[in-house]
This record gives C-alpha cells, sequence and structure tokens, in this order.
C-alpha cells in the first residue's frame, strides 16, 4: 500500500501514511496558461494499493476535478486498487431536489467518483450518508465526534451540549454521552422571503453557570450557531464555544459567531481554517482505512 496526497490533502496525507507505516507520495500539478491542469503520478503504481487523500473545499469544482484525474492516471497505470479518502466530501448538503427541477448535486458527485476507477471510498461526517449509496463500489462515513469533543471539551467544568437544530439531535445526544452531561436543541425557522433564521419552539432548560458546547457537522456562515449563543446566554450560559467537524466558514462567519459570544470554535482538519482551534484525525481516517 501506498498513500498519495492530493493538493487538498494538507499534512493529513503524509500524517496518515505515517500511521499506516507505509510510504507517501504527493501528486504533481501540471498547470496550463488558461488555468486547465494536469495531473501526474510521480510513481511507477503498476500493481500497487494506492489511497489516494484528497479533501475537497472550496474552490471545490477543482478539487474535484483533480481528484477524478488522480483516479484515472491511478487506472491507467493498471494499479491494483483506487481507495479514496475524502476527508470533506463537497456537494452532500443538496442531497435531494428542494424545488422543481434542481439538480441533486450528492448523487451526481457520487456516480461521477464512481466512474472515475475509484474501488472504494471514506469520507468523514457527511451531511447525509444517503448519497453514499450512489457510489458504484463501497463507500463509508467514519465520526471524528469522540476526538473533536474530548479536545473541545479538555478545560470545562461543567459543559452542557446544544445542538442548533433538530437535525443535529444525533450529534448532540453522541457528544453529551462522551462527556457525560445534559443536552437539548432548538428548532429554528427561516423566512421565505427576508431568508432570514429565528428560533422557534425554545427548550425549557436553563444553562445557569453552565458552559454550552455547541455542536454540529458543519458551520458555514455561522448564523445558526450566532442565534443558538445568543439563546444559551439568554438561559443563564456562563460561556459558550462551538464545535463542528467541517469548517466551511464563509460570508464572515467568525465574526458573525463572535459577536454573539462565541469564545471559540473548535473543527477538524478536513479543511484549513483560520481563526479556529484545529483537531488532527488522522489518527481516526487511519484506523478506519485499516478496516476498509
Amino acid at each position: 500500500m501506498r498513500v498519495l496526497g492530493g493538493s487538498a490533502a494538507g499534512s493529513m496525507g503524509r500524517a496518515i501514511a505515517g500511521l499506516l507505516g507505509v510510504e507517501y507520495s504527493a501528486i504533481e500539478l501540471k498547470k496550463f496558461p488558461d488555468g486547465e491542469f494536469a495531473a501526474k503520478v510521480p510513481f511507477n503504481a503498476y500493481g500497487e494499493d494506492i489511497v489516494v487523500v484528497q479533501s475537497t473545499y472550496a474552490p471545490q469544482d477543482r478539487h474535484i476535478m483533480e481528484l477524478l484525474f488522480i483516479a484515472d492516471a491511478l487506472k491507467e497505470m493498471k494499479v491494483k486498487s483506487i481507495k479514496a479518502v475524502i476527508p470533506y466530501l463537497a456537494y452532500m448538503r443538496q442531497n435531494k431536489s428542494f424545488t422543481e427541477g434542481e439538480s441533486v448535486n450528492a448523487k451526481i458527485v457520487m456516480r461521477m467518483l464512481g466512474q472515475s476507477g475509484i474501488d472504494a471510498i471514506m469520507t468523514v461526517q457527511p451531511h447525509k450518508t444517503d448519497p453514499l449509496s450512489a457510489f458504484k463500489g463501497r463507500a463509508v462515513a467514519i465520526s471524528p465526534v469522540r476526538t473533536l469533543i474530548e479536545a473541545a471539551a479538555k478545560n470545562l467544568k461543567d459543559p452542557y451540549v446544544l445542538a442548533p437544530d433538530r437535525g443535529g439531535l444525533e450529534l448532540a445526544k453522541s457528544a453529551a454521552a462522551i462527556l457525560g452531561c445534559g443536552y437539548t436543541h432548538v428548532d429554528k425557522e427561516r423566512d421565505q422571503i427576508t431568508g432570514a433564521a429565528h428560533i422557534r419552539n425554545v427548550p425549557s432548560e436553563r444553562f445557569d453557570g453552565k458552559q454550552v458546547i455547541i455542536v454540529d457537522d458543519v458551520i458555514s456562515t455561522g448564523g445558526t450557531i450566532a442565534l443558538s449563543s445568543h439563546f444559551a446566554y439568554s438561559r443563564g450560559a456562563e460561556s459558550v464555544i462551538a464545535a463542528a467537524v467541517h469548517l466551511v466558514m464563509s460570508d464572515d462567519a467568525h465574526h458573525r459567531m463572535s459577536e454573539e459570544g462565541v469564545r471559540k470554535i473548535y473543527g477538524t482538519n478536513t479543511i484549513p481554517c483560520e481563526n479556529a482551534e484545529l483537531v488532527d484525525i488522522s489518527k481516526d481516517i487511519a484506523e478506519g482505512i485499516t478496516r476498509l
């Protein structure tokens, strides 16, 4: 086995190879004047089992295309197998047609990956797991919640877990079980005209003296976390931190959350992120590869 890192593998690719005790190589990219590029595998991969590490954070399209190019190059070299480790798998949130005529992006991406020659896929905590079934090979998801939550709550004396919507309730339940504390969730509603969100059907719990951890799978604009933080303080929280697996952090998300009292943001290293504490989950991924 050998680990091959794409341009979005970061330091994770080399760390995974070290944990597995195998050789690591980085892909070579040839760039053309018009912005197009080509991928080159820098070694003879004939007959080898190759693990390709490539996240697909922004620019999503370029990173996905790079992964497809790598897979095709490996297939032409007649490798034994190609396993793709995609720490952040883009387009999973558009997992159905929300209005008539919309594309189902998640299924399209999974089908493309299946046609590229990849035999198996492993990703980290996707927004939904249903789209993985569109991949023609084996596709699995791992959860780094224990690693993330234990790091985020290391210095908290009296934590309480809050999910920012009903969809995050299972994640909150898992986090609370790890910490041995209580948990609850809020419901949010979005105005169909303005797009503004507000909290409705609030729980009865109070957080007096509690150090509240808001947990989610993805933080994008930070708006939902900001709303939840405001609510937590209104119910007596001593402090609020946020922990999410993937920190997309678009549209000035850090400032938006800070304004509502979020003191610290934790995430994993599936996506590079400034103004946050990143927890290395290379060990979780290496263990997942061994199982795969």
